[in-house]
């Protein structure tokens, strides 16, 4: 899973529960990562640190990563489809999940529809999207999550081997439930 931790995330690390972007003198330009504030995934996620992670965990015994990461101003001003849909640059196959709806075709069949569906998170949409895909060349799962607030762009993550996802996809929530944008520090 180090190669997964090594393709995520961009910063320093969190503090608690807020990632506070590293000290930028004036002089080298506006530092344009956000202060904001994430939930904590459990015990058995050790933070990550170290150049070009924000607020990254690793769970200590299955393969699994969750990172959230801000940008402001960079981003441009796609909607968050093409923003999510940028997300497959890193993988060799992409599909978003079907699941069932509850509903039979005329043949009897389970119809089925993707697992992407518009939510709230800090009081502005988001866009949730589950995807079953090959990072080099390894068989991954992964939940993607993307907001825009007041200038920023936000992608909250978690990846792991298909056969662990269900059972951290609740530890992933406690992060998103966890997040705020602005803070004040």
């Amino acid at each position: 899973m180090a190669m997964i931790a090594g393709s995520l995330g961009c910063g320093r690390g969190v503090r608690g529960e807020i990632f506070v972007p590293p000290y930028q003198p004036v002089w080298k330009g506006q530092n344009k990562l956000p202060t904001y504030r994430v939930g904590l995934p459990g015990a058995a996620w050790e933070p990550l640190a170290g150049p070009g992670f924000q607020a990254v965990w690793q769970h200590s015994t299955d393969p699994a990563i969750i990172q959230v990461h801000g940008e402001c101003e960079d981003h441009g001003d796609s909607d968050l489809e093409d923003f999510t849909d940028h997300q497959r640059i890193d993988y060799s196959e992409w599909a978003i999940v079907e699941e069932p709806t509850g509903e039979l075709d005329a043949e009897g069949r389970p119809r089925m529809r993707q697992k992407q569906y518009y939510t709230t998170i800090a009081d502005r949409e988001a866009l949730r999207t589950t995807v079953r895909a090959k990072l080099d060349g390894v068989e991954v799962m992964l939940e993607y999550v993307v907001l825009k607030k007041d200038g920023c762009l936000f992608d909250l993550t978690y990846i792991t081997v298909p056969r662990s996802f269900d059972q951290h996809t609740g530890e992933f929530q406690q992060v998103i439930d966890g997040f705020g944008f602005p803070v004040q520090r």
